[in-house]
C-alpha cells in the first residue's frame, strides 16, 4: 500500500510535464508570414467549431446526468448512488472535454512550428513534432489517472477496507461520462472532417482544377480544421475515455481479488501500475533523436535502446 503514493506524485508530475511541453513547442517559431497566415485560418475554424460542438456536448450531458442518477436512485432505491454517479459522470465528461479541447489547440499551435522547423533541421522538425503530440497523450492519460484516483478517494476509499471495496462500483459514472463525450466528439469531427474532405474533391480538382490540398480551396482549410478537431480532439476524448473505463474495470476486478486475498491493495494495482507507466513513458520521451541522413520514422523505434545498447538498437534500426 506504501506504493498508493505513486499515483498522484505521478499524475501531477505528468500535467507538470504536459505544461513544459505545451511552453516548449509553443515559443518555437512560427515560420513565414504565408505559413502564419494559412495556420492562422485552420487555427481559427478549429476553435470555433470545437466551442461550439462543446458547448452543446456539455449541455447535453448534464441532462443526461440528471436522468442517469435519477434513474439509478428509481430502481436502486438509494438517492445517494444516484447522485454519486451523476457527479461522477459530469466529472468525467468535463475531464474528457478539456483533455480533448488542450490536445487539440497544442496540436494546431505545433504544425506550423513543425513545417518551419522542418526547414531548418530534421531533428528539430522531429522534437517539435513529438512533444506537440505527447502533450495529448501524457495529458489525457494523466488527467484520467487523476480523477479516477480523486473520485475514488472521495467516494469510500478514506473510509475503511468496505468502504474501499465499494468504492470503484460508484465511480462507473466518471466512465460513462467520458465515453459520452468521446462518442459526439469522434462523431462531429469525423463527419465535420470527412464532408469537407469530399467537397474539397469534387470542387477542387474535378471542377476548378485546383491541385489537392491547395489552400486556396476553402474546402481544403475546412478539411484540416476538421482534421484537428477530429483526430486530435475527438480522439483524445475517445482515449481519455478508454483510459478511464480501464482503469475503473481493473479495479473493479481488484475488488474480487481483494475480497479472495484480504488485500485491498490489489484495488489500486491497477493506478500505481498506469502510474510507473507514465513515469517511464516520460523519459523515453527525452530519449528521441533523429538524424538528417536517415528515415524520420527510425527515430521513434528504439530511443531508449539506442541509449543503453547502441549496437543491438543499431542493427535493429537496419532491419
Amino acid at each position: 500500500m506504501e506504493l498508493v503514493w505513486i499515483v498522484p506524485a505521478s499524475g501531477l508530475l505528468t500535467l507538470l510535464l504536459v505544461a513544459y511541453l505545451a511552453w516548449d513547442v509553443l515559443r518555437r517559431d512560427t515560420g513565414t508570414p504565408d505559413m502564419k497566415a494559412v495556420a492562422d485560418m485552420i487555427y481559427e475554424g478549429a476553435v470555433a467549431f470545437l466551442n461550439r460542438q462543446y458547448r452543446t456536448i456539455l449541455l447535453l450531458a448534464v441532462v443526461t446526468a440528471v436522468i442517469v442518477g435519477a434513474v439509478i436512485g428509481y430502481f436502486d432505491r438509494s438517492v445517494e448512488l444516484g447522485w454519486r454517479t451523476a457527479v461522477a459522470f459530469l466529472v468525467g465528461a468535463f475531464s474528457s472535454a478539456i483533455s480533448g479541447f488542450v490536445g487539440m489547440y497544442v496540436a494546431v499551435r505545433s504544425n506550423i512550428r513543425t513545417a518551419s522547423a522542418a526547414l531548418r533541421n530534421l531533428n528539430e522538425a522531429i522534437n517539435v513534432a513529438l512533444r506537440g503530440g505527447a502533450v495529448s497523450g501524457f495529458l489525457v492519460v494523466g488527467l484520467s489517472l487523476i480523477g479516477v484516483a480523486v473520485i475514488f478517494a472521495l467516494y469510500g476509499a478514506m473510509f475503511g477496507s468496505e468502504g474501499m471495496r465499494q468504492a470503484p462500483f460508484l465511480i462507473v459514472g466518471y466512465g460513462f461520462g467520458a465515453s459520452f463525450v468521446a462518442l459526439f466528439a469522434q462523431l462531429g469531427g469525423g463527419i465535420y472532417t470527412k464532408a469537407a474532405d469530399v467537397g474539397a474533391d469534387l470542387v477542387g480538382k474535378v471542377e476548378a482544377g485546383i491541385p489537392e490540398d491547395d489552400p486556396r480551396n476553402a474546402a481544403v482549410i475546412a478539411d484540416l480544421v476538421g482534421d484537428n478537431v477530429g483526430d486530435c480532439a475527438g480522439r483524445g476524448a475517445d482515449l481519455f475515455e478508454s483510459t478511464a473505463a480501464e482503469n475503473i474495470g481493473a479495479m473493479i476486478l481488484g475488488v474480487a481479488v481483494a475480497r479472495a486475498t484480504g488485500n485491498d491493495a490489489w484495488i489500486l494495482f491497477p493506478l500505481v501500475v498506469r502510474a510507473f507507466g507514465l513515469l517511464a513513458s516520460a523519459a523515453g520521451l527525452f530519449f528521441v533523436r533523429g538524424r538528417e541522413d536517415e528515415d524520420p520514422m527510425r527515430a521513434k523505434k528504439v530511443p531508449i535502446m539506442e541509449a543503453m545498447m547502441p549496437a543491438t538498437a543499431s542493427r535493429m534500426g537496419r532491419l
